[in-house]
């Protein structure tokens, strides 16, 4: 994407706001995250918005519907949650439509603004981590009115991590990645080792999906807000507190127990917390993630992108402490 393509979407939206919704946009300040997706800070007569672009090689809208309902979906939630008082941005909605569209076919979205910041990963404190919680909780007691799907988008299958996972084997046998396969050995070992009966009594129910740090803004003092529910599906609400606790608390290589707990006080204020519930959720979590982080590809480029070494050290991390995490996590 070239910085002349960026600027004339920009400006074809800047019309399309004010035709549609009487917003003047006085300046664009590009937003530099997300991959193909362009992402905007509009300044506008009305204040600051967030505009997002979806790009059509990554999502496709007009020859997708049932991703363009997909995405309505959420943003409709996302709008329900923020009338609700969880924080999070409201979504602009014209003609009972979330995702717009310009006369040349460029889908958007527009959201509020969120004044806040991200934090490194590992380095959110007590306070943020307990307003995170509190959040969390509430937006999974609304969410539990939701009608659910037909079935969860994922569910914990043996089987069908084994498959996955001999593809990933195949995969960094051919490339020679002896340290890849060292990591597969060990996430074959733990997950042919689990009894996956521990999994059936978890609730299941609409959730975020992708609650670690970078969708979670802060400010000083506490939490500004919870960001990009794109992913937001109906599985087992538990995985996003073992994903939030994970991003928020774990800093070079140890659980900040305090501030993990943190978390955990604030969500139990809202949403029901039975015993042994973190640990059986980060080993949901490491049966999701394993196969999306411990992978040849993403080693490769882990040694440019800081990010993707963040996942792999949290997987390792759960691996670290398989035999302990009842001890270490059961808060309740």
């Amino acid at each position: 994407m070239t910085h002349d393509a960026k600027e004339r979407w920009s400006a074809e939206i800047a019309v399309h706001l004010k035709e549609r919704f009487g917003l003047y946009v006085r300046e664009v300040l590009p937003i530099d995250k997300g991959w193909l997706n362009v992402k905007w800070k509009m300044e506008t007569d009305h204040g600051p918005l967030f505009v997002k672009y979806y790009h059509p090689e990554r999502y496709k809208l007009n020859t997708r519907p049932e991703r363009r309902s997909a995405i309505e979906k959420t943003l409709q939630l996302q709008h329900g949650l923020n009338a609700a008082g969880i924080p999070c941005p409201k979504v602009y909605l014209y003609k009972e439509q979330f995702i717009q569209e310009t006369p040349s076919d460029l889908f958007y979205t527009v959201l509020d603004w969120v004044d806040g910041h991200t934090a490194q990963a590992g380095c959110l404190n007590a306070v943020q981590m307990y307003e995170l919680g509190v959040a969390t909780g509430r937006m999974h007691k609304w969410l539990r009115s939701v009608p659910p799907l037909d079935e969860p988008a994922w569910k914990p299958d043996k089987d069908i991590y084994l498959r996955e996972w001999q593809s990933n084997w195949e995969k960094a046998k051919d490339a020679g990645d002896k340290t890849v396969m060292e990591w597969l050995r060990r996430s074959k070992d733990i997950v042919k080792s689990m009894d996956f009966r521990m999994f059936d009594s978890c609730p299941t129910g609409w959730l975020h999906w992708d609650l670690w740090v970078d969708n979670i803004l802060v400010h000083r003092h506490g939490l500004a807000g919870i960001v990009d529910f794109n992913r937001m599906t109906m599985a087992y609400p538990e995985i996003d507190v073992a994903r939030a606790v994970l991003s928020g608390a774990l800093r070079d290589g140890q659980m900040r127990m305090e501030t993990a707990r943190s978390f955990m006080d604030g969500y139990c204020e809202h949403s029901e917390v039975s015993q042994g519930m973190l640990p059986r959720a980060m080993r949901m979590l490491y049966l999701i993630e394993s196969i999306w982080w411990l992978r040849t590809e993403v080693r490769a480029e882990s040694e440019l992108r800081g990010l993707l070494g963040r996942f792999v050290e949290e997987m390792h991390w759960i691996e670290d402490n398989w035999a302990a995490l009842p001890e270490q996590l059961d808060f309740v």
